[in-house]
C-alpha cells in the first residue's frame, strides 16, 4: 500500500527511524488518573519568546483527547535510566502504564516522571493538522534542568544512549 505521494509508509517509517531523537513523556493528571503519551517527535527551541516546544501526535490517539483537555501537561525528557519503563509508558494497556513509575504532579495537574533530566510544565499553545497527525505547540511555564544526566535516545526502533567520549569538531 502506498501513501498519497506514492511512497511505501513502511519504508518512510524506517527512514524516519534512522534519525536519532530524544524521548519525551507528555503527561497530566486528569479526573484523578494519570495519562501519558510517549513521543520521539518532541522538539525544543520552537521559540524563545514566548518559550515554545512542540510534538506530533497521531490523530487517532485516544490519550491525546484526554491530555488536550488538561489545563497543564508535564513534559519529561527521559534519561537513559528510564529505558526500562519507556515501553511500559507507551503500552496499549493504559492501566499498566504507571505501575511502579515514580511521578510528581503540579497544582495544575502537570505530571512529571521522577529522575527526568529535563521537565517542562506546559499549556497547549496551538494545534495544527499535519497529515495523519496533529502538530502541537506547547507554551512552557516552568522547567527543571539537571545538567549531568544522559538522555534516552530512540534510533532504528531501539532505545540507546549518547556515547560518553570526546566531542567531534566541525571543520
Amino acid at each position: 500500500m502506498k501513501n498519497a505521494v506514492g511512497l511505501d509508509p513502511k519504508v518512510v517509517r524506517e527512514a524516519f527511524g534512522h534519525y536519532p531523537s530524544g524521548v519525551a513523556a507528555i503527561a497530566a493528571l486528569h479526573a484523578g488518573r494519570p495519562h501519558v503519551i510517549v513521543a520521539s517527535s518532541f522538539s525544543v527551541g520552537v521559540s524563545l519568546d514566548p518559550p515554545l516546544a512542540a510534538f506530533f501526535v497521531q490523530r487517532t490517539s485516544s490519550t491525546w483527547g484526554v491530555l488536550s483537555a488538561a489545563p497543564r501537561v508535564g513534559v519529561s525528557i527521559l534519561s537513559a535510566e528510564h529505558a526500562s519503563i519507556c515501553r511500559q509508558l507507551a503500552s496499549h494497556d493504559k492501566e499498566a502504564r504507571f505501575q511502579n513509575v515514580q511521578t510528581e504532579v503540579t497544582e495544575d495537574g502537570a505530571l512529571h516522571i521522577l529522575g527526568a533530566p529535563i521537565w517542562f510544565d506546559c499549556s497547549i499553545f496551538a494545534v495544527h493538522p499535519a497529515g495523519d497527525h496533529y502538530a502541537v505547540q506547547l507554551l512552557i511555564h516552568d522547567l527543571h534542568l539537571k545538567r549531568d544526566t544522559s538522555p534516552l535516545m530512540f534510533h532504528r526502533s531501539q532505545f540507546t544512549r549518547l556515547a560518553n567520549g570526546a566531542q567531534l569538531a566541525c571543520a
